[in-house]
């Protein structure tokens, strides 16, 4: 059971690894795994999903690169790089 839980990366739950169980040859009930994981400590990672958080589609002006990631300059105060960051709210993106 360690070992399946183990191999998942720690996100199989008790049904997963019931059927893992299972398909290897064992009569193991969900309710059977469940205990045993309770007893070792084991609780499944959940995985998060992505979210996107960019927006190509939009009728901003998008600024050219001029810098083409060269950002090494022989002048200071040549180049200023700075990053922008749309906030979404109500009326649109600030």
């Amino acid at each position: 059971m360690t070992l399946i839980y183990f191999e998942s990366k720690q996100r199989y739950g008790s049904p997963r690894i019931t059927f893992e169980l299972q398909n290897l040859g064992y009569e193991i009930c969900r309710i059977t795994v469940t205990k045993y994981m309770k007893q070792l400590g084991l609780r499944s990672k959940l995985s998060k999903k992505f979210k996107v958080t960019t927006n190509s589609n939009h009728s901003y002006l998008v600024v050219e690169n001029i810098l083409n990631r060269e950002f090494v300059v022989k002048i200071p105060s040549k180049v200023w790089v700075l990053d922008i960051t749309y906030i979404q709210t109500k009326e649109g993106f600030v």
